[in-house]
């Protein structure tokens, strides 16, 4: 199948971009006190459609997709006692590109009795993607985090596979200076291990035991069409999942989020409107 070739919307370069977000206390409830972007990474207003005031956030990429020789950053500022739940409207897809790699940089920094939740929708790789994506959360005291990232390779339902591209992906959990989890996935084509799936989920949550390993376990078990399990290292609760697309993984992320946020961020689960659309 020939891959399509999505070229660069601007010049050689790519898109050069920056979303800068800060969030702080006002009144009774979380409020984005400061944006600030250049080139194409925005927010929609936020959102509060929970009582207790978590300020709901959809980040906005207008190009909808991330070409060779793009360049984002996103940087998240959480004062302290904030509450921050992040998502997107959509898909992120890293197209195709002519040997150029496109980056993107994703930080937070969450202080004490702040917490962040960060929930994109699915991240998709096109075949001949050069994709390099770098998550960093920096948490401080008692901070919480409750984030996942969906990975597709490929386009299953279009027959292609994630054969030419490369890809090398970091995430890094830190509390006070000291390191929690690190991660990488780091691969030309589809990554090994995968025993022939195209879709990969990683859920992590700080502040967790054992009583939220026992509530995960039950939410997995109700998936029989998805190789899932969590585990629990420290406080840190870890769960992954594989699946021959991304779609059932997303349901797995939102099911286990649903059960494990009453538990470990003292609040019932409330969607962001945007998934209902």
């Amino acid at each position: 199948m020939a891959l399509a070739v999505v070229q660069p919307p601007t010049d050689a370069k790519g898109w050069a971009a920056s979303l800068f977000l800060r969030y702080a206390v006002r009144g009774d409830r979380t409020a984005l006190i400061e944006r600030r972007h250049r080139g194409p990474l925005t927010v929609q207003r936020p959102f509060y459609p929970e009582k207790d005031g978590p300020c709901h956030t959809y980040l906005l990429h207008p190009p909808a997709g991330i070409v060779g020789g793009d360049d984002l950053e996103i940087v998240f500022e959480l004062e302290a006692d904030t509450n921050a739940l992040v998502t997107t409207p959509g898909a992120t897809r890293w197209y195709y590109s002519d040997a150029r790699l496109a980056t993107s940089t994703q930080t937070a920094h969450v202080a004490t009795g702040a917490t962040l939740e960060w929930l994109p929708q699915e991240t998709l790789l096109f075949d001949g993607a050069n994709a390099k994506l770098t998550t960093r959360i920096e948490l401080q005291g008692d901070a919480g985090f409750l984030g996942w990232e969906i990975l597709g390779f490929g386009r299953p339902a279009c027959g292609e596979t994630f054969d030419n591209g490369t890809l090398d992906f970091r995430f890094e959990l830190w509390r006070d200076s000291s390191l929690l989890l690190r991660e990488r996935l780091c691969s030309k084509g589809r990554p090994a291990g995968l025993n022939e799936h195209a879709a990969l989920m990683t859920l992590v949550a700080c502040h967790a035991d054992n009583s939220a390993l026992v509530d995960a376990r039950q939410v997995c078990e109700g998936f029989d069409d998805i190789l899932c399990a969590p585990t629990l290292i420290g406080d840190l609760l870890i769960c992954r999942g594989l699946a021959q697309d991304c779609a059932p993984l997303s349901i797995l992320a939102r099911e286990l989020w649903r059960a494990l946020r009453p538990q470990l961020l003292g609040r019932e689960a409330v969607p962001p409107r945007i998934w209902q659309t």
